[in-house]
Parts: C-alpha cells; sequence; structure tokens
C-alpha cells in the first residue's frame, strides 16, 4: 500500500488545482500539467502508472491541453531519501 497514500495526495491537490481558477495565465501554458514521479525500479519516464493516468486525464478533459512532467530521480529500491526527486519537482514547478 506504499502507493496509495502518495497516489491519494496526488489526485487531490490535481482536483484543487483544476478547481481553483486563477486569472494568471501564462500563453504558453498547458490548461492541465501533470507532474508525476515513477515507482521504484521503473526506467525514467512517467511510468506504469503515470502513462495511463495522463492519457486518462487527456481523454477525460477533452478541449484542454494537458501536458507532463516525469521527475527525474533514481528510483532505486535502495533509496533512502525523497530528496533529489522532491528537489526535481520544486525545481519543475
Amino acid at each position: 500500500m506504499k502507493f496509495a497514500t502518495p497516489f491519494s495526495t496526488f489526485l487531490e491537490s490535481l482536483l484543487v488545482l483544476l478547481a481553483t481558477s486563477t486569472n494568471l495565465v501564462k500563453a504558453d501554458c498547458s490548461d492541465v500539467h501533470v507532474v508525476f514521479a515513477r515507482g521504484s525500479g521503473e526506467v525514467a519516464g512517467l511510468g506504469i502508472c503515470g502513462e495511463p493516468l495522463v492519457s486518462g486525464i487527456t481523454s477525460d478533459l477533452s478541449g484542454m491541453s494537458v501536458s507532463s512532467y516525469a521527475v527525474d530521480y533514481l528510483a532505486s529500491y535502495d533509496q533512502t531519501s525523497a530528496g533529489p526527486g522532491a528537489t526535481d519537482m520544486a525545481n519543475h514547478v
């Protein structure tokens, strides 16, 4: 169940972002931007959960532009800190 809590937190954050409107939108920004960190042991990219998540969001929000960013971090099984991934995500956002 390591996946359930971070994933539900992510979805809650996404819903808050979608529900919050702003007048300060840059012209080159997509309507929805998904930042996703793949699971431990997966190759670089969005991973086996991120790809279908972004595809589903894209399908469900037809008429809106959707972009994604795969967090750049080691994703090893013996990683003891979220520091590098958290830093990459914070720098991206």
